[in-house]
């Protein structure tokens, strides 16, 4: 992992990352600070391939667990006692409601906006975020946050095979897999580790694909028409 602590600030302007709300004034400290994640098209590859191979049924993307408590799912609630009231509360149920059959719920129309990221953290372990795409000139920046991109417990370094799933299911890519390119982050965040800048933006590959000889990058109508493993 490389450390990420080069001054940006002219560079993402001229890829248009930061939107209006968040340009400022030219100082002497840098703003921004970059580095790169998967450097060309086969490095892409290869970080697509370790999320998408399978143990048995199960692929990698299916074995990650949250990164922080603020995306883990919120414990059973155990509460303790009786009814104190007069008698039982009514079981009667709610008119129309008699004979309502329950039903499976089926994720459908899934966005092609809003997915996970996923990477290897600090411990070696598979990781994921909630993250989405934003416009920009591109169309190939995601916004996330800032610990989900940078390290701060491994000295300033960016997270390892780090992938972007829009409309990520039960270890399903419907809408693709996109490997990060270049992560961007605030330099007081990178440096000091203020999360009031928790915040980062990835560019990502626009495709890669996958066998049949040495990787390339494709464009998006390529990627389209490619039948092989994409998911």
């Amino acid at each position: 992992m490389k450390r990420i602590l080069l001054p940006a600030g002219g560079a993402i302007l001229a890829t248009g990352l930061l939107a209006a709300g968040l340009a400022g004034t030219a100082n002497a400290v840098p703003d921004w600070a970059y580095d790169t994640m998967a450097k060309d098209a086969p490095a892409a590859a290869e970080v697509a391939d370790f999320w998408l191979k399978a143990n048995g049924h199960t692929n990698n993307l299916a074995k990650a667990t949250p990164y922080t408590w603020e995306t883990k799912a919120t414990p059973k609630l155990n509460a303790g006692g009786g009814y104190t009231a007069d008698g039982k509360p009514g079981a009667v149920k709610p008119t129309g409601e008699e004979t309502k059959a329950s039903a499976k719920v089926k994720n459908i129309n899934l966005p092609k906006t809003i997915g996970k990221v996923f990477f290897v953290d600090e411990k070696n372990e598979l990781k994921w975020c909630s993250a989405t795409s934003i416009q920009g000139k591109y169309r190939n920046l995601v916004a996330t946050a800032g610990h989900c991109v940078y390290d701060d417990k491994a000295d300033a370094s960016v997270m390892d095979n780090w992938v972007f799933v829009p409309g990520y299911y039960q270890g399903k890519t419907p809408w693709g897999i996109y490997v990060g390119k270049t992560a961007y982050t605030h330099y007081d965040f990178a440096n000091y580790e203020d999360y009031d800048r928790d915040y980062a933006f990835v560019t990502v590959y626009n495709g890669v694909q996958i066998g049949g000889g040495t990787a390339k990058e494709v464009s998006k109508a390529d990627y389209d028409k490619f039948t092989g493993r994409k998911e």
